[in-house]
């Protein structure tokens, strides 16, 4: 009986494998003897790796931010003894933020309404949330401005006209315009300028009309009757000038000019701009262990960089393309400016420590393994097979084999080093394995060659394993080496 339980479970354990598309090399054999390490606070985690030595609750704090990732098993917020007690972090990888009271997944600090949990930005500082908001880019108003008019053939019987004008809003009357309480007194066929006050309209915040009706009229005031409407529309049925505001665009229809039978008028329109949203960045520290140091890197990535990236219009499964080393060679980014930038750290920090050539590839190689995560795509993504861009994967912090990979190629392609990626396909026949090959001068271990060149493995899923280190799952030769 026993035999047929540990049968299925090692059935399961491949049919997960396969289904992932990805091979993930365990490290977690690898121990060390921390005996002889101080333990101040005694939770198990010596003060060297511990980021609250002194208080037993927790012991991580990937950003760095005073508030811990997780508890220490067993152990909650009434076990603590900071003073005031430790509060979780909602936010483990953000240094900026901590805490989202309304549970919206936006931090307290960035969110503009942190007791909300519908809205968290209001890009147009109009005072609502730009999920309700009609238009969240603009806080929608508009100015109008009359610049001159000619009244061109008779209103009554006289040969001037008394003229003034009536601004009218969605229906009601907002503002007329004369002559300082006067009426303008023009003979016909001459231009008159205006010299007025702007007319400033702001649309409400809360509206949800879709549209918003300007009407000008234009008057021939009457002493002895009923004003007379002075005809500047030439269209069937209309005799005033009406502009409809589009409030989801913030566009409109008028032109300036407008010319009906009785009379002309110039005239002028403006629109509130469009509020540009800030270049928000999406900030990330990294930390890993190598050459007897603790390493970490702060770095601010943009988010519409990385939006673009999580949202390009691309193939996710490119091994199954017709050119599958052209889709999958298309994920490296090495002339990404946030790829280049990352090198340029990574390369700066290895320089200040006069690592050589292959030492340096060895410490990215081990910045890559410890700071992606691994996980498999159907938990973080929800699906069998997605492949991420290094944007991605450096945002996520996690990732499968070919996620690490393809970062780890960028960055390396980005530095001048010479690199490939190795797809190999396991024995399973229904799972496949993704590595960098990098080409070094000498001998560093396991290598496949290709025209020639020598390309040393590169196991990116794990830390057990530096350049040239070949994983005992991985056999035989690589299906293909794909070429950058």
């Amino acid at each position: 009986m026993k035999a047929k339980i540990i049968s299925l479970i090692f059935i399961s354990i491949i049919i997960l494998t396969t289904l992932t598309g990805c091979t993930f090399l365990d490290n977690n054999s690898v121990s060390s003897d921390i005996s002889n390490k101080p333990d101040s606070d005694k939770d198990g985690v010596h003060d060297e790796i511990d980021d609250f030595p002194n208080d037993p609750a927790a012991s991580v704090d990937s950003d760095d931010d005073g508030y811990p990732d997780r508890w220490n098993p067993e152990k909650t917020k009434k076990d603590s003894t900071s003073s005031p007690p430790l509060e979780l972090d909602d936010f483990p990888n953000d240094p900026d933020e901590w805490k989202d009271s309304d549970g919206d997944r936006v931090g307290d600090n960035s969110d503009t309404f942190p007791e909300n949990p519908y809205e968290w930005s209001d890009t147009d500082e109009d005072g609502y949330g730009d999920n309700s908001d009609i238009n969240p880019y603009v806080d929608l108003s508009f100015e109008i401005i009359l610049e001159k008019f000619m009244v061109t053939s008779r209103v009554d019987i006289l040969k001037w006209a008394q003229v003034y004008f009536d601004i009218i809003i969605d229906g009601e009357s907002f503002k007329k315009i004369d002559n300082n309480g006067k009426r303008w007194n023009v003979m016909l066929k001459k231009v008159k300028e205006i010299q007025h006050e702007t007319i400033f309209y702001d649309i409400p915040d809360d509206t949800k009309k879709p549209y918003t009706i300007i009407e000008i009229v234009m008057y021939d005031y009457d002493i002895f009757g009923s004003n007379d409407i002075i005809d500047i529309n030439k269209e069937n049925s209309k005799t005033t000038l009406i502009i409809q505001i589009d409030n989801k665009e913030n566009i409109m229809d008028g032109t300036g000019f407008i010319e009906g039978s009785k009379g002309k008028l110039w005239y002028d329109i403006i629109l509130s701009e469009e509020t540009k949203s800030s270049d928000e960045n999406i900030n990330r520290i990294y930390k890993w262990f190598f050459s007897n140091n603790h390493w970490k890197l702060s770095m601010s990535i943009p988010s519409d960089t990385y939006e673009n990236y999580a949202n390009a219009n691309i193939d996710r499964s490119p091994q199954d393309q017709p050119f599958p080393n052209e889709a999958m060679a298309a994920y490296v980014t090495s002339n990404e400016k946030v790829i280049i930038d990352f090198a340029t750290e990574l390369k700066n920090l290895a320089d200040n420590k006069k690592f050589n050539i292959i030492t340096t590839a060895n410490f990215i190689l081990r910045f890559v393994q410890v700071n992606v995560q691994y996980t498999l795509d159907n938990e973080s993504q929800g699906c069998i097979e997605y492949w991420k861009f290094p944007v991605e994967t450096l945002v996520d912090k996690n990732g499968d084999c070919e996620d690490s990979a393809i970062l780890y190629a960028s960055i390396m392609d980005a530095l001048g080093y010479d690199v490939v990626l190795l797809f190999y396909k396991l024995e399973d026949k229904n799972s496949g394995h993704l590595a960098v090959g990098i080409h070094l001068e000498g001998e560093h271990g396991v290598y496949v060659e290709d025209d020639g060149i020598k390309y040393f493995y590169c196991e990116t899923t794990t830390s057990q394993f530096n350049i040239g280190q070949l994983p005992p799952e991985i056999k035989g030769k690589p299906k293909r080496i794909i070429h950058i």
